[in-house]
């Protein structure tokens, strides 16, 4: 009997630019009205470092690398040195329901704690069925709000730059649009967790 040998491996983008178009296809078919195009200026080999995007690949042999799955890691506020917040988590709609969503977050974690230095990992939540799925995974609820840079990949009308951490040949993404208030961000339904990465 002939099997053949499949492994995951999370890259980042900036390194594999030949699996750009793959994931900006992935994140459209998530979310049709994103700005993965973006991608294309944000990922290039010299914007290495945080913000980042991260691919999911599957390798098998002798075939071609397959993206699966991608995340967005950003930096929390510089006060906040070991915490980082991941954002557009998306899964290959084809290949879910295959246990690669927990595969997607166990090398998450292994690639914040060992190459990032990081001991928090954040995340926000949007529905309840995500929220147990988190729960599962470990996370914990966190009242205290995180400060991160608006989500380059999505639009939201109040984005801004300003005060936030992202290189500034980014800046231009995040221009226009209108400031929200805190009463109009609090009618939203967001809960924020973390998981803490040396918690046993």
């Amino acid at each position: 009997m002939y099997t053949t040998m499949t492994s995951y491996t999370l890259e980042p983008l900036h390194s594999r630019q030949d699996l750009i178009e793959d994931t900006v296809r992935l994140l459209k078919e998530e979310w049709p009205m994103c700005l993965a195009e973006r991608l294309q200026v944000v990922e290039t080999p010299k914007c290495t470092g945080l913000p980042c995007s991260l691919v999911l690949i599957e390798t098998r042999e002798g075939a071609k690398s397959e993206v699966l799955g991608h995340v967005r890691i950003v930096q929390v506020h510089p006060q906040c040195e070991q915490r980082v917040y991941i954002e557009s988590v998306a899964i290959k709609r084809s290949r879910r329901n295959q246990g690669l969503g927990r595969k997607l977050h166990e090398l998450i974690e292994d690639y914040a704690k060992n190459c990032l230095g990081s001991r928090y990992l954040h995340v926000s939540v949007r529905s309840e069925s995500n929220e147990e799925y988190y729960r599962c995974l470990g996370f914990e609820e966190c009242k205290q709000v995180t400060v991160i840079a608006p989500n380059v990949l999505r639009t939201f009308p109040y984005a801004r730059w300003s005060c936030q951490i992202i290189p500034d040949e980014w800046k231009f993404l995040y221009e226009g649009g209108e400031i929200v208030t805190k009463e109009e961000e609090d009618k939203e339904w967001i809960h924020r967790y973390v998981k803490d990465l040396y918690k046993a």
